[in-house]
């Protein structure tokens, strides 16, 4: 699993997202309608830095804590690094950074970066108050979306308002990188918004992007270095 992927791309750095499954999607496995709760919209209900300081559902992530504590600590994978998903107050980062704290994944310690997920509009509009308790930042443009325009990405009946391309979405996602870059921090994303961020003058560079959408944005990057260049030389 994890050990596996940390070895084989050792010693660079390999991010792994802790748990973000809703609570729909958990009640879909055995067993699971006996634990998880009937939401009315998970996607906005107990999920990421929330249910790991749940006390009902703690316990699970303790677990999760000690299996990646043990690739780094046990199988000396110190090039694994942790994200935490949809995290909606930075105090709420500091508790979770404590609990990895109290089952051997401290922050700073053996180089271990702890990052957070941009993709709720907190996250965009107190973004300084988030670089001071992460090392870096990775906008998710799927959430980020359907929260700045309040659709449900999961309704089919909105799916032709969930537009990443809106001027809205690119506003925060604009105020994100700029606000990551002023703290001196890391931000990259995880999504499909890279195929228009390169075409959108507004926005500075950001830092990394999603293997699937890698080979998209670099065709386009190089249509553009091409085009220029033939401008300029008949010029």
């Amino acid at each position: 699993g994890i050990g596996s992927i940390a070895a084989a791309f050792y010693p660079r750095p390999v991010i792994v997202r802790l748990g973000d499954f809703k609570s729909n999607e958990y009640r879909r496995l055995v067993g699971g309608e006996q634990f998880e709760p009937e939401e009315e919209n998970p996607m906005i209900g107990l999920r990421g830095a929330s249910r790991y300081l749940s006390p009902e559902f703690r316990g699970a992530f303790e677990l999760e804590c000690e299996a990646l504590a043990h690739v780094r600590n046990k199988m000396g994978h110190t090039n694994v690094q942790l994200m935490v998903p949809f995290c909606r107050t930075a105090e709420g980062g500091k508790k979770v950074i404590k609990i990895l704290k109290e089952h051997g994944l401290e922050k700073g310690k053996d180089g271990l970066k702890i990052w957070v997920m941009c993709e709720l509009p907190s996250n965009v509009f107190a973004i300084d108050e988030f670089a001071e308790v992460f090392d870096g930042f990775s906008i998710g443009s799927n959430d980020l979306t359907q929260l700045v325009l309040g659709v449900d990405r999961d309704s089919g009946i909105l799916a032709k308002l969930f537009d990443e391309d809106n001027t809205a979405v690119k506003a925060a996602i604009s105020h994100a990188i700029k606000g990551a870059h002023r703290n001196g921090k890391e931000i990259g994303f995880c999504g499909q918004a890279p195929r228009w961020v390169v075409l959108s003058f507004r926005v500075s560079f950001i830092d990394s992007i999603l293997p699937r959408a890698f080979l998209h944005t670099s065709f386009v990057l190089l249509s553009i270095t091409v085009i220029n260049q033939n401008l300029l030389g008949s010029s």
